[in-house]
């Protein structure tokens, strides 16, 4: 070989390194020299188990959520209690995602995944999940780029990620994360249950509205109808109506956690109903509700056709006081009375407990509802009565008892025992009537032929021959009617 020749198979070689190093192209090895291993838990299962929070961050916007007292809440919502079912995702996917590929590569190659944090394009930089033991933050784990599956096929064969404390390579999982929602509002619990134990007595206001007429309804058990207290004599309740408050606030959900400025912006307070609730358990609860201010932006004059804007609602809940001790039930109390009364004293403790949780999570809180989660309590004393409506005494009817036609007795209010009662008979005319003149009909008899006595016999008696058909008996010819032309005149 030339010397001409090795200079330009080594020309070659040069071109080609420099090619390759500026490639953009994942730089991958088919034996993976990662940490993790194919088919290995790319996050270790009792680090899951042991962390009291995760940090998820995508770009400017962060959610954190973490264990207070065994619950988890979200930091960014003031310490909201966070939906389980959200919570439990999160971890379980983390839990259970495995190693697909190891891909052997250095820091500098990082950004080619997405999954440099410094990327100078903020667009380019991964996703994060950063694990929280205690107070301390754990190892990180960056969510890059998504990698798409060969094939010509337009889906996506997983996500390239790594983690901060291991610096043998990237790797290619299979889990794309795209539950992930980095919204903190999102991964709030949006149910509100400060009546779950149900109300007994419920109670509503309106301080800076003279229009409304103030009502108060109240029932015995929580099987029972509420009924209006202190009504008037002739007004009964509509239970219809009043049944809509049973289940009023048992679980009740809200579209957003309002701030206290966002509150005074936003709520009209001159529509403020104040209601007072007694539930089964004998806590007590001051729920303050607050229409929204309408939207003003749109003149409804200029456009008829758009449609009159929701109004939505603004809920406080205070904690009055929290569960009172039962009163021991009566000496003659029946057996489910007494049952009641053992449940309550050993629910005691655990209702306590919920109620010093709801203290916490409602104080000072507002919340979004729609129309239809308070419509029971907007409405005003009139609409939850009725007039009495008059009982009139049933109308009966008494008939004089009917004498039935009886040979044995003459009593007529004895069974068996009345007197007997001469058929009915038909008036007919005086014979005597000189006035009236007589009138007779008269027809002459008619006289019928008998047979032979002796020829019927012998023909009845006569024997059928075989061949012979048997005629029945020829009916007796009426007699011939007389004329009525020749009937005999009546005598005048």
């Amino acid at each position: 070989m030339s010397r001409i020749h090795l200079l330009i198979l080594w020309a070659l070689a040069i071109i080609a390194g420099v090619i390759y190093f500026q490639r953009k192209d994942v730089p991958q090895s088919i034996n993976s020299k990662t940490k993790l291993e194919t088919g290995s838990d790319l996050i270790a299962g009792d680090l899951i188990e042991t962390i009291d929070g995760l940090k998820i961050t995508d770009g400017e916007q962060t959610v954190t959520v973490r264990k207070i007292d065994g619950e988890w809440s979200v930091a960014e919502q003031d310490d909201f209690p966070a939906n389980i079912n959200t919570v439990s995702r999160t971890l379980r996917a983390l839990r259970d995602v495995k190693v697909a590929q190891g891909v052997v590569a250095s820091p500098e190659y990082f950004d080619r995944f997405d999954l440099n944090p410094e990327d100078e394009d903020e667009d380019e930089r991964p996703n994060t999940i950063t694990f929280i033991s205690g107070d301390q933050d754990g190892p990180t784990l960056f969510i890059g780029k998504t990698r798409q599956s060969t094939g010509g096929s337009r889906n996506t064969a997983g996500r390239f990620v790594r983690l901060s404390d291991d610096d043998s390579g990237v790797y290619i999982v299979p889990e794309s994360f795209s539950f992930l929602n980095f919204d903190p509002g999102s991964w709030i619990e949006k149910i509100l249950t400060p009546l779950e134990e149900k109300a007994l007595e419920v109670e509503v206001t309106a301080p800076n509205d003279e229009s409304f007429n103030s009502w108060k309804v109240s029932r015995k058990t929580v099987m029972d109808d509420f009924l209006v207290t202190d009504l008037g004599e002739n007004e009964v309740t509509k239970t219809n109506e009043t049944g809509l408050l049973k289940n009023s606030f048992v679980r009740t959900p809200f579209t957003e956690l309002v701030s206290s400025a966002d509150y005074e912006e936003r709520s009209d307070k001159k529509g403020i109903r104040t209601v007072k609730a007694t539930d089964s358990a004998g806590s007590t609860f001051e729920i303050t509700i607050t229409p929204e201010k309408k939207d003003e932006k749109k003149d409804k004059k200029d456009d008829a056709n758009t449609p009159v804007p929701a109004i939505n609602y603004l809920i406080a809940i205070k904690v009055l006081n929290g569960p009172t001790k039962p009163e021991p039930p009566a000496e003659d109390a029946t057996v489910q009375e007494k049952a009641v009364f053992q449940q309550r004293v050993a629910n005691l403790e655990d209702l306590s407990r919920s109620v010093n949780r709801m203290r916490r999570i409602y104080e000072g809180r507002y919340f979004l509802v729609n129309t239809a989660s308070v419509t029971p309590f907007l409405k005003n004393r009139g609409e939850l009565v009725k007039p009495k409506e008059d009982q009139k005494d049933p109308v009966s009817v008494t008939t004089d008892p009917i004498a039935v036609p009886n040979p044995s007795g003459s009593n007529p209010l004895i069974p068996g025992n009345t007197p007997k009662t001469p058929p009915a008979s038909i008036a007919r005319p005086m014979e005597n009537d000189p006035k009236k003149p007589k009138i007779e009909a008269v027809t002459p008899p008619i006289r019928v032929p008998p047979l032979p006595k002796k020829a019927n016999e012998e023909k009845e008696n006569a024997p059928v021959k075989p061949d012979e058909e048997v005629k029945p008996a020829e009916a007796p010819k009426p007699a011939d009617t007389p004329d009525p032309a020749k009937a005999p005149q009546a005598e005048e």
